[in-house]
């Protein structure tokens, strides 16, 4: 219909009649990119808050596991301690038999965290990183995701000191003593035919300050990873940081 407007308006050489409908033309364009772009910006907007919201509910999670893990591992690093306590004191293995055997299967053995990343490996994927119009809070999260790569980089050396603590142990423990699905309850008797045994290998026990220096920095990397993931909680919804829970010692490095 305005095309058939226009078309009459040149016949008619109306040329002031012609130039106001080619400024409605104009007009009805701009608006019609202008709605187009908000339309586009809301959904974007929309987007990069359900990918903020989708991380925050993972960080949830880990801050969870990371506490698991520091719980777990803190309790290994008491056994780890509780084995060489025993060496000069064998009352400790006649008092509860039971830790002493379970302390000598699981001590080689850490709890670590898998972080769930899914959104940032999608969003990555994606390329839609810059969906997130905070740039700040941007980096932040690249950079709490990053810490945690860097830090996995060195879960070698957790790997082999563990590895090597299995290797050393052979011939200490008997099969059914490293079975981890079962309720053990291990007698005085056995207990001392295990102690007896320990004893016997020099080159074990020495190694377990070592397994301990790699449980110090797990767990180290552990604190420090779930105090990242709080700040960064908070920051995305807004709220108070909680405060830091003093440890009473200092964090070694993973």
């Amino acid at each position: 219909m305005l095309l058939r407007r226009i078309t009459q308006h040149v016949k008619e050489q109306n040329w002031f009649a012609v130039g106001l409908d080619m400024a409605v033309v104009i007009i009805g364009i701009f608006v019609g990119l202008q709605l187009s772009d908000l339309n586009e910006n809301r959904k974007n907007a929309i987007k990069g808050q359900g990918y903020l919201d989708r991380i925050a509910d993972e960080l949830e999670q880990d801050i969870r596991f990371f506490g698991g893990v520091i719980q777990m591992n803190e309790r290994t690093l008491e056994n780890a301690q509780f084995l060489l306590d025993t060496v000069d004191n064998e009352d400790l293995v006649r008092e509860d038999p039971t830790r002493f055997i379970t302390s000598l299967a699981f001590t080689g053995a850490s709890m670590v965290v898998n972080v769930s990343d899914n959104t940032i490996e999608e969003i990555k994927f994606s390329g839609n990183l810059e969906l997130i119009k905070d740039e700040e809070l941007r980096n932040e999260i690249v950079d709490y995701y990053d810490f945690i790569e860097i830090s996995q980089t060195f879960s070698h050396l957790r790997q082999e000191a563990e590895m090597e603590y299995q290797r050393r142990i052979a011939g200490v423990l008997a099969p059914e003593h490293m079975e981890f699905n079962r309720d053990p309850n291990y007698s005085e008797v056995d207990a001392l035919l295990v102690y007896e045994r320990f004893l016997a290998k020099p080159e074990f026990i020495e190694w377990i300050p070592i397994v301990m220096s790699q449980k110090n920095g797990t767990i180290g990397f552990s604190r420090q990873s779930q105090r990242n993931a709080e700040e960064l909680l908070a920051k995305i919804r807004g709220e108070e940081l909680p405060a830091e829970e003093e440890t009473g010692e200092e964090e070694p490095a993973n």
